[in-house]
């Protein structure tokens, strides 16, 4: 007699997990995950890096702080939490928030978790450098697309995020930025946001640094995926030959196109879309896009636990 799966997704649930990005991060991110088997991956990866990633994942006088922490510290919370994850739940559809798309590589099997951690230390290298060379900063606007690129028109900043129908992300230089976020204000945004990002991701400004990391990822081995992922509102199926070297270093200057990649979930059936990481950033935005979705936070072992009693409860359907 065959074995009847455990796995929400054969009970009737059309899952998508999608992994947050550089600003989701918070003091004592870790703790959740301290003592559970997923913390192998932090030992791990403070070995490989020959740093100490500990402190800034447990200890609140210390919260992750500039780009190579934040971005080490959301990528191991990320990856504890597919740890455990992937042995509840068999998602349709990975998707990452920006940063997110490395733990969405690690999740689909294209990058092992030696790899993972190489990649988010390299692209934080190359980011820190950049922020040094080429000062900047991030703000949520919450007003249309259209309406943030407008603000940003005359001045050195750029739309680097799409997130939802009212929330953008705008991204440039100190003195661009300051001028967009007032320029937004003016053209009726209901709340401008500064973000705590150190430098202007997904603009002109991190050229040099999309450049340098694409050299350096020659090194790194990425493997065909072994599950669909959505990335900026384009599907890789499995086995699909993907350049994600190239994508991986072209994600440092390019918009983030969140909005359209939710609506191309939702046209695939969509019913439950867990956030594997720390924070509530992507269900957030997900409430301002999709309707009838549940949304569910995977960000310890407790809330996944608890998901794996309550997922194969009847979803809605998605509307069409």
């Amino acid at each position: 007699m065959c074995a009847t799966s455990t796995h929400p997704e054969v009970r009737g649930e059309h899952i998508a997990v999608g992994f947050p990005g550089q600003g989701s991060q918070g003091p004592c991110m870790g703790v959740p995950w301290y003592g559970h088997r997923a913390w192998n991956l932090v030992e791990y990866a403070e070995q490989h890096l020959g740093r100490p990633l500990v402190p800034m994942l447990l200890d609140p006088a210390v919260p992750p702080n500039g780009a190579t922490e934040t971005q080490l510290a959301v990528v191991m919370v990320s990856m504890m939490a597919w740890s455990q994850l992937e042995q509840e739940v068999a998602p349709r559809v990975l998707a990452g928030h920006s940063l997110g798309l490395i733990p969405a590589l690690f999740a689909a099997g294209v990058l092992t978790a030696k790899e993972a951690v190489t990649v988010a230390s390299l692209r934080a290298l190359v980011t820190e450098e950049a922020c040094r060379r080429h000062p900047g900063g991030m703000a949520a606007v919450l007003m249309p697309v259209a309406d943030a690129e407008a603000a940003c028109a005359e001045h050195e900043c750029w739309v680097a995020n799409d997130n939802a129908p009212q929330q953008a992300v705008i991204s440039g230089t100190r003195t661009g930025l300051r001028a967009s976020m007032a320029a937004a204000r003016r053209f009726g945004a209901a709340d401008v946001i500064q973000l705590d990002i150190a430098g202007a991701f997904h603009s002109p400004l991190m050229k040099e640094a999309s450049a340098r990391f694409q050299e350096l990822l020659q090194e790194i081995d990425f493997a065909p995926t072994r599950a669909v992922i959505v990335h900026n509102a384009v599907a890789h199926p499995p086995g699909s030959a993907t350049d994600w070297r190239a994508v991986v270093a072209a994600d440092l200057v390019t918009p983030v196109r969140w909005r359209e990649t939710q609506l191309l979930l939702a046209r695939r059936g969509l019913t439950t879309f867990i956030e594997a990481g720390y924070g509530r950033t992507l269900t957030g935005i997900a409430k301002r896009t999709l309707d009838q979705v549940r949304l569910v936070n995977a960000s310890s072992p407790q809330a996944i636990t608890e998901l794996a009693r309550t997922l194969g409860r009847p979803a809605p359907l998605v509307r069409q």
